[in-house]
């Protein structure tokens, strides 16, 4: 796997600190290293941004793990366990590969948050890459009304954006709530982009004439980004 392949597999939640480190010795071998040390795998999931583990604490897991042989301080994965990484791996060949060194929403703001959070950041990245700006659109007002929701259930608010039907509001509803004078305390250039998000998805979504171009997408880009930060630091999302 290249390291982006290998980032998307181990950025998996489910997977704890010595599971990533067997599938990084695991994709060393392939390439013909002869081992890692713990400071060595630990540095490598940092590199990755995929975790920060402890060293000592993860040696001591390495040892006690029946796939891992030890040399000296390396450790190395044992031969024929092929099978045993595919399923720590899972349906990773089903996961696209994105290159987050660009991302529409840089990957730090929104790594670490929610699995279901995650996925709709890392398509509208992936979408962003490849150029396909209506579903980029569509995908950011997707998140942009997830956030929201997020944030008032977290204030213990989320009666207040409920319909006579008990269900949550639509997204302009929403908007005009949370930008309103009893909001949630965006700041005014977040909440000039929630109303962008709203106004370009839905032309995306719904304008069968009408297709989004990057200049638009480049335009609401920074103020995107100002506020998916808050929405999540208000849910406390991460942390």
């Amino acid at each position: 796997m290249t390291d982006p392949e290998l980032q998307t597999v181990l950025a998996r939640s489910e997977l704890t600190a010595c599971e990533k480190a067997i599938v990084i010795l695991w994709n060393e071998t392939q390439r013909g290293s002869v081992g890692l040390t713990a400071y060595g795998l630990s540095k490598k999931m940092t590199d990755l941004r995929v975790g920060n583990p402890n060293r000592a604490r993860l040696a001591k897991d390495l040892r006690k793990a029946p796939e891992i042989i030890t040399i000296g301080e390396r450790f190395q994965i044992k031969a024929g366990l092929t099978d045993r990484v595919r399923e720590l791996v899972g349906g990773a060949q089903d996961t696209p590969t994105v290159d987050l060194s660009s991302a529409y929403v840089p990957e730090e703001i929104w790594r670490g948050t929610r699995g279901y959070i995650e996925k709709v950041a890392l398509q509208i990245c992936g979408c962003w890459e490849q150029r396909f700006y209506d579903a980029t659109a569509v995908m950011l007002r997707r998140l942009a009304e997830t956030l929201v929701i997020e944030a008032y259930e977290k204030l213990g608010r989320e009666k207040e954006i409920f319909d006579q039907d008990g269900n949550y509001l639509m997204l302009g509803p929403l908007v005009d709530k949370c930008c309103g004078q009893s909001g949630i305390g965006l700041g005014r250039e977040a909440k000039a982009a929630l109303k962008e998000i709203k106004e370009q998805g839905d032309r995306s979504a719904h304008n069968r004439r009408i297709n989004a171009v990057r200049p638009e997408l480049e335009r609401i880009r920074s103020g995107a980004r100002t506020a998916i930060e808050e929405l999540i630091n208000i849910a406390r999302l991460k942390g």
